[in-house]
């Protein structure tokens, strides 16, 4: 798992670093068109920045797993008695696993579809497609990964205490 831990972290500094990046882009963007110097380029910072989102939300989402980052309704662990809270976590965390290899499959399928076909993104930058949807199995995966520690670890998912806790 330390493996898996340091991946997770290159991922989320990397999340991080874009987002920063895409931050830059825009205000260079903004200023270029202030200054009537916007040309051909200004218009691939705005497709650098679409795929920027789902490359920082599927890169940061193993970490934010890992450290109970996810948004989760605690009302039910909270109302269940405390014998039964952690059989809920637990049951919850197994069914996010569920779903997170079920979309690693599905976009494995998808990614390994766009790269047998080549197809293209076509925007103001054309991009091969798979490289767009190659970070979801990889990061559905590591997400299913990161679960499982709530399923098998001595830690649950859940704190059994409604309301925010921050």
């Amino acid at each position: 798992m330390r493996i898996i831990d340091r991946v997770c972290d290159f991922l989320a500094v990397l999340a991080g670093i874009y987002l920063v990046a895409i931050m830059l882009g825009i205000v260079i963007s903004a200023l270029a068109r202030t200054f009537d110097l916007s040309g051909a380029w200004s218009s691939h910072i705005f497709t650098f920045a679409e795929c920027g989102l789902l490359y920082i939300v599927m890169a940061a989402s193993p970490w934010r797993g890992r450290e109970k980052g996810h948004v989760c309704i605690e009302l039910l662990t909270a109302a269940v008695p405390q014998r039964v809270q952690p059989v809920l976590s637990r049951a919850v965390s197994t069914l996010c696993i569920v779903i997170c290899l079920v979309l690693a499959w599905y976009t494995w399928g998808a990614t390994a579809k766009a790269y047998r076909f080549g197809d293209a993104e076509m925007r103001s930058l054309d991009m091969p497609k798979f490289l767009l949807l190659g970070a979801m199995p990889i990061c559905f995966t590591l997400m299913a990964i990161q679960f499982s520690r709530f399923v098998w670890g001595t830690e649950t998912l859940h704190s059994g205490q409604a309301g925010v806790h921050e």
